[in-house]
């Protein structure tokens, strides 16, 4: 009976044994595993807090990239507008590099005309000059802008008219006391000499020849007094620097002055 017994407390002690072995170990893997929930506890903690943050960041991340879509999608069609606007100077820009082109043809083609009108021009001066010095030296004076021829025959006053149209001119029109000096001067003392003025077209009406009417006078005291019958005019010179103007019979034969 006391083998029976100590075998079965021998075996219990065994089974004590291991249970305690068992237990410490169970203790080992508790305390392990402990351990490790806490640890897991904190990376939890770690990991949600990094996802938080995460979070936020993916949140902001995602109002710029609105805010950025936003301002991608303003400036492309900003740009769009842009290229049309450029394509719009560009095609006038062409036109406007068109018409400067053709505008720069247009003022080297009326620069050369200009240049040959110039050329055309001194040339015809200097014919000109040419001609009035050929004038002078054919009995014309030339004094001051005009030039005056003295004939030395007498005609008629329409004769006397009809040669100075033969020369390119006509009789002399006295409208300054400068002229009146002048033509006293041609003249000579006591000379007379037919000018430009007539009343032959409506009676009492004086005009010059040149048609301006008469505004400066120099009658001879009682002049004009021929009526109808002493249409033209002519100047006598009394003396050296005095003139005066006469009407009479326009068929009587006089010198004459011409003016051009």
């Amino acid at each position: 009976m006391e083998l029976v017994i100590n075998i079965q407390r021998g075996l219990l002690q065994t089974s004590n044994n291991t249970l305690i072995k068992e237990r410490d170990q169970l203790q080992t893997s508790y305390n392990t595993l402990t351990k490790e929930r806490d640890q897991l506890q904190t990376s939890h903690n770690t990991l949600t807090k990094e996802r938080d943050q995460l979070q936020t960041s993916y949140n902001t991340l995602t109002k710029e990239k609105d805010q950025l879509q936003t301002s991608y999608n303003t400036l492309t069609k900003e740009r769009d507008q842009l290229q049309t606007n450029y394509n719009t100077l560009t095609k006038e820009k062409d036109k406007l590099q068109t018409s400067y082109n053709t505008l720069t043809k247009e003022r080297d083609q009326l620069q050369t005309s200009c240049n040959t009108l110039t050329k055309e021009r001194d040339q015809l001066q200097k014919e000109i000059e040419r001609l009035k010095q050929s004038s002078v030296e054919k009995g014309w004076k030339k004094l001051g802008s005009s030039c005056y021829y003295v004939s030395t025959e007498s005609k008629s006053w329409e004769e006397s008219r009809q040669d100075c149209r033969n020369r390119g001119a006509h009789l002399v029109v006295i409208n300054s006391q400068e002229q009146q000096t002048l033509v006293n001067w041609l003249c000579g003392r006591k000379n007379y000499v037919w000018i430009g003025l007539t009343d032959s077209v409506t009676e009492g009406t004086w005009k010059w020849v040149d048609n301006t009417p008469l505004t400066t006078k120099y009658w001879n005291s009682g002049d004009p007094n021929g009526g109808r019958a002493e249409n033209c005019v002519y100047f006598y010179s009394w003396t050296s620097d005095k003139g005066e103007w006469w009407d009479y019979d326009c068929s009587y034969k006089y010198r004459w002055i011409c003016e051009k």
